[in-house]
C-alpha cells in the first residue's frame, strides 16, 4: 500500500475513533514504527491532525475535509457559472489541461470547442468528455485515489513534463495574498507542473476559497486568469493587479440584472 492510500485510511479511522496510536498504524497496515511515524509527520505537516503522546488525533473544532462528492454539491450553482465562463475561453483545436477539481469539472461539462485535446488525471472529467467523438482525451495514469476520484503518483509529473498545452484550468483549496494553497505536497507539485507546461493558466475558484487556509503554496507567478463568483478581498485584489493577473467575476447579482432586463 502506498503512503497516500494509507494516509486516507488513517483519516477515515480517525473520523470514527478520534485518536490512533503508532501501534494501531503498525498493526492495521503491517508497517514498521518508522513508517508509522513518517505517516504521522506527513499528516501533521498537512495540518489535518495533531500529534499526541504515542500517536495522533483530530484537532478540536477542526473543519472536516469534505469528500469530492460533497465538495461538488457545495456552492454548485456558483461553480456552474464559473465553469461556463471558463469553458468559453477554450478555442477549437487547442490542447487543454484539466485539473482534478470540482469547479474544473464544471468547466469540462460546458466545453463547446471542437477538435481539442484534453489532458487530465480526473476520472470524472474523462467520464464527462468520453461520449464526444470530436476530441481526444489523454489520461495521466497512476494509482487511483477513490476519495478524490483522481489518479496520482510520480508518473503524473513525468507525463506532464512531456506535454505542451495551450491552457490549463486548475483549482485551489485556498487563495491568499501570497498565492494558491493546497492540502497535499504532491497535489501542489502536480499543479506547478501543469502551470509550467501551459501557455495560459486559468484558476477557477468560488468565493469560499478566499477565506480558506492550507499548507502547500503555489506562487501567483504561474497564474494568468482567475475566475470567481464574487468580489475578491481587497488585499488579494491589489496583489493580483500588481502581477497583471486578470480577474473575471461572474457574480450572482449580475446574472439577476441581466434576467430582469430581458
Amino acid at each position: 500500500m502506498y503512503q497516500e492510500e494509507r494516509l486516507l485510511k488513517i483519516l477515515e479511522y480517525l473520523k470514527e475513533h478520534q485518536t490512533m496510536s503508532v501501534v494501531d498504524i503498525c498493526t492495521q497496515f503491517e508497517v514498521s514504527r518508522d513508517t508509522a511515524r513518517r505517516d504521522i509527520v506527513r499528516l501533521v505537516q498537512e495540518g489535518v491532525v495533531i500529534r499526541t503522546h504515542g500517536g495522533l488525533s483530530l484537532p478540536e473544532l477542526k473543519q472536516e475535509i469534505l469528500s469530492y462528492k460533497d465538495r461538488l454539491i457545495d456552492e454548485s450553482e456558483s461553480k456552474q457559472r464559473i465553469g461556463t465562463i471558463g469553458a468559453k475561453l477554450i478555442q477549437d483545436h487547442e490542447t487543454v489541461i484539466l485539473d482534478v477539481s470540482t469547479t474544473v469539472q464544471f468547466v469540462a461539462e460546458q466545453i463547446n470547442a471542437k477538435h481539442i485535446t484534453v489532458v487530465t488525471h480526473s476520472i470524472d472529467n474523462v467520464g464527462i468528455l468520453s461520449n464526444r467523438d470530436d476530441l481526444q482525451i489523454y489520461i495521466l495514469g497512476g494509482y487511483l485515489n477513490v476519495k478524490d476520484r483522481a489518479l496520482y503518483g510520480p508518473s503524473i509529473i513525468t507525463k506532464l513534463s512531456e506535454i505542451r498545452a495551450d491552457k490549463a484550468f486548475i483549482g485551489a483549496v485556498a487563495i491568499r495574498a501570497d498565492g494558491l494553497y493546497y492540502s497535499y505536497e504532491e497535489d501542489a507539485r502536480v499543479k506547478r507542473e501543469m502551470a509550467g507546461r501551459s501557455d495560459q493558466v486559468i484558476v477557477v475558484a468560488d468565493h469560499t476559497k478566499f477565506n480558506g487556509k492550507s499548507f502547500h503554496r503555489l506562487d501567483f507567478e504561474f497564474v494568468d486568469i482567475i475566475i470567481t463568483n464574487r468580489e475578491i478581498p481587497i488585499e488579494i485584489r491589489e496583489v493580483l493587479d500588481q502581477k497583471n493577473i486578470t480577474v473575471i467575476e461572474c457574480r450572482e447579482e449580475i446574472d439577476e440584472v441581466q434576467k430582469n432586463d430581458e
